[in-house]
């Protein structure tokens, strides 16, 4: 009986057999090691994550710019000033004195799109952009002393001209909202139309039906805003209000951490990044991830990544930062982690020494199990360059694979 020969890329897999892989040696396991971490090294991608003050910068540009200052005067609420008779509203007038002292006559009339009203015996009397108490005089003024020695005059505003807009989005109550001549502003808009709730985040994007009129967006959690949008011309009839819904109140917390998945933030509320990171069961052991990459959502719509040194912030070197409903915070793998990983995973430490307990030749057994269909691509290098690609992705570990040949072949 003639002795058989072992290939070079034979594998017996039998216990006390020798195990050859095309003749690398255990000490090519290291220099592969550390040809491959120059490699990645020297192959890392570019960092296009902004930092921390850079984003505090881009938040403050883009949170309203300069604070709106404005005159109490100015704004458009019926609780800070009269109402202002205007062009559509009709009145309710009453004179008493015309003929007798106890006389009394009720005229009820509109006001036209020039601002005058038609009186019997005076005529045209303009009175559109005034108060009902300036009203008041106008009419007495028409009357007295020129036809009447005394007259008492008495406005009331019984119709006012109304607005119809359309709410739509997150408002409790959206669809038509009708707006008196007083009130037409976005507040008013919104509030009629139960736009003030949880279930609203206090966006609010107006949509002009004049092509002319640009769309605007306003917070109306911000005081800034809540300033433009009082200053802002008043609405038209035809115009859209797109209330925006409230985001989850939670932030995702992804990558190296013990409990991934979301954290719960009260409403409206915001969490600490410590204490994040803490709810999500902190970072895994022994890895000891440095840095972290925010996803967040500008003001005016821009989404970006910031670079964070959570391995500063835990260990009180930086200052803490505030998450807000919607971050996303991914704590990755660096080339760092990658190779603590691995050595956590195939190097003992023990009191008499240091045992390596990775095995290649298994893993590969193991990744490649049932996968028969595939056996000739050991033979023609499809192993070797789908084993790398798996590696790159799966980690260093990976990467320490030496080209084999399946069971049994020859």
């Amino acid at each position: 009986m003639t002795g058989s020969s072992t290939s070079d890329h034979s594998v017996t897999g039998e216990p006390g057999r020798a195990v050859r892989t095309g003749g690398l040696k255990p000490p090519a396991y290291g220099l592969l090691s550390i040809a491959l971490i120059l490699f990645l090294a020297a192959c890392k991608p570019p960092d296009n994550r902004i930092t921390l003050e850079q984003l505090r910068a881009l938040e403050s540009q883009s949170s309203g710019l300069e604070p709106v200052q404005l005159d109490p005067k100015e704004l458009a609420l019926t609780e800070l000033h009269p109402y202002n008779v205007g062009p559509g509203d009709v009145l309710d007038v009453t004179l008493v004195g015309t003929t007798d002292s106890y006389s009394q006559n009720v005229l009820r009339m509109r006001v036209r799109d020039d601002g005058f009203i038609t009186l019997p015996l005076v005529g045209k009397v303009r009175i559109g952009g005034l108060t009902l108490q300036a009203v008041d005089d106008a009419i007495f003024n028409a009357y007295v002393p020129r036809f009447l020695k005394d007259l008492s005059v008495y406005v009331e505003l019984s119709g006012p001209e109304s607005t119809t807009v359309v709410v739509v989005g997150a408002a409790g109550q959206g669809g038509l909202i009708t707006l008196p001549g007083n009130e037409r502003n976005v507040l008013y808009a919104v509030g009629r139309s139960g736009g003030f709730g949880t279930a609203t985040s206090g966006r609010v994007t107006v949509r002009p039906i004049n092509p002319d009129r640009p769309v605007v967006s306003y917070d109306l959690t911000r005081i800034n805003d809540l300033r433009r949008a009082l200053l802002a011309p008043p609405l038209q009839s035809g115009d859209m209000l797109v209330v925006e819904p409230a985001e989850v109140s939670a932030v995702y917390v992804t990558g190296l951490v013990n409990a991934p998945g979301p954290v719960t933030l009260p409403p409206d509320g915001k969490l600490s990044l410590v204490r994040v990171l803490s709810t999500a069961g902190g970072v895994r052991d022994f890895l000891n991830p440095s840095v972290a990459t925010l996803w967040r959502r500008l003001p005016d719509g821009r989404q970006v990544r910031v670079k964070l040194q959570i391995a500063d912030i835990m260990s009180g070197e930086a200052d803490d930062i505030a998450l807000h409903p919607g971050d996303i915070l991914n704590v990755p793998h660096t080339l760092n982690t990658r190779f603590r990983e691995w050595a956590m995973n195939n190097i003992l430490i023990g009191p008499f020494g240091v045992t390596s307990t990775f095995d290649p030749v298994a893993d590969a057994r193991a990744r490649n199990v049932g996968n028969n269909s595939n056996n000739n691509s050991f033979n023609n290098g499809t192993f070797l360059r789908s084993g790398v690609l798996n590696s790159v992705s799966g980690g260093v570990s990976n990467l320490l694979i030496p080209p084999v040949s399946p069971p049994g072949a020859p």
